[in-house]
């Protein structure tokens, strides 16, 4: 505890005090939409003034630890790119997801994990003690990915090791599991030993989502992480995606040939949601994010042409620019203000 203590600039009795009552460091629980707007989920948003403390911890405990292979949540240089990757081609993919994964683990069943994984009984202690609230791991928490990570880590090992061995693949993100492979018997098998040890950890599986995709094969749509995988020449987004992502880069071109200088808020945040979906586009093998960033570019120049021509020059060029220290459009129409009522603004 002592070393975590001096790595994280503070002192173990005062990473005790927030051991003890967790509900200290996080605000109370609220709703959530889920993406896609199919119902909430309860999450559980840190504090500001402990988030710090938080983010050093795992910081730290993330330092001292190699992430499985198998793990893609959490993890620095993976991504749902990354976890769907291994997955390409395959005849044959085993899809399960936890219902309600994080509010499903208690302190209880992340102290045995810790023990097992060779913690002593004091920093097991204390770790299943900071990485929960009001009996859970939270969701919105700092330190949660890494707990889900280590609580699952044996169960990672187990299938990895077992589906290498039979020339499958064996991929966790987050509290969503995928196995695949060629063949029908394997694919069976491994299926019912995953939903074992989910069960055997008194989880529960997604019953609508087992039903939907549990077991894809032969010329099914083949879904992971909304990345198609049927090809074994890469990963494709959803064509739902796809439909989305050029609208949006449609609607920005549209409306930056007809800007005006009153326009720049809008812009720059509808700009921000299309290279959004630029750089999501660009993970994949096959997706339109080259033809997204050309009408991109095309529509920066239309705006940035109509603010030359007002005198106004943008900071390199980039006149959408907006974070904590500079928010160029704001700057820009105050200079517009200034110009037009010089007078007044003396």
């Amino acid at each position: 505890m002592s070393w975590l203590a001096d790595k994280c600039g503070t002192t173990e009795d005062f990473l005790w005090m927030l051991a003890r009552d967790s509900t200290l460091m996080y605000k109370p629980t609220r709703e959530q939409l889920k993406q896609g707007g199919n119902g909430y989920r309860e999450i559980d948003p840190p504090k500001q003034q402990y988030k710090g403390i938080l983010r050093k911890i795992t910081k730290v405990l993330s330092s001292n630890m190699k992430y499985h292979p198998a793990a893609h949540g959490g993890v620095p240089g993976r991504s749902s790119f990354t976890s769907a990757k291994p997955h390409c081609g395959a005849k044959f993919i085993v899809t399960r997801d936890i219902k309600n994964c994080y509010p499903s683990i208690s302190p209880q069943a992340l102290f045995k994990a810790f023990r097992l994984l060779g913690a002593s009984p004091t920093f097991a202690k204390f770790l299943s003690a900071i990485m929960t609230v009001h009996e859970h791991i939270p969701q919105g928490g700092p330190p949660s990915s890494l707990a889900l990570n280590l609580y699952f880590l044996r169960m990672d090992d187990h299938f990895y090791r077992k589906s290498k061995s039979q020339g499958s693949n064996y991929i966790r993100f987050a509290d969503d599991f995928v196995i695949s492979t060629n063949s029908r018997k394997k694919a069976i098998a491994l299926e019912n030993e995953l939903d074992h040890g989910i069960k055997h950890r008194n989880l529960k599986i997604n019953e609508k989502k087992r039903e939907k995709k549990g077991l894809l094969a032969g010329d099914q749509l083949k879904e992971i992480h909304s990345l198609v995988v049927n090809s074994r020449r890469g990963l494709k987004p959803k064509n739902e995606h796809v439909k989305k992502g050029l609208d949006l880069a449609e609607r920005y071109a549209r409306c930056c040939r007809c800007a005006k200088l009153a326009d720049l808020p809008f812009l720059a945040d509808l700009r921000q949601r299309v290279a959004g979906m630029m750089y999501y586009f660009r993970q994949a093998d096959f997706s339109p994010a080259r033809h997204i960033q050309k009408m991109l570019e095309h529509a920066d120049k239309k705006v940035l042409l109509m603010l030359l021509e007002k005198g106004l020059q943008p900071y390199k060029n980039k006149w959408w620019l907006v974070h904590t220290r500079r928010n160029e459009p704001q700057r820009l129409l105050r200079l517009w203000h200034l110009k037009q009522h010089p007078l007044w603004v003396a």
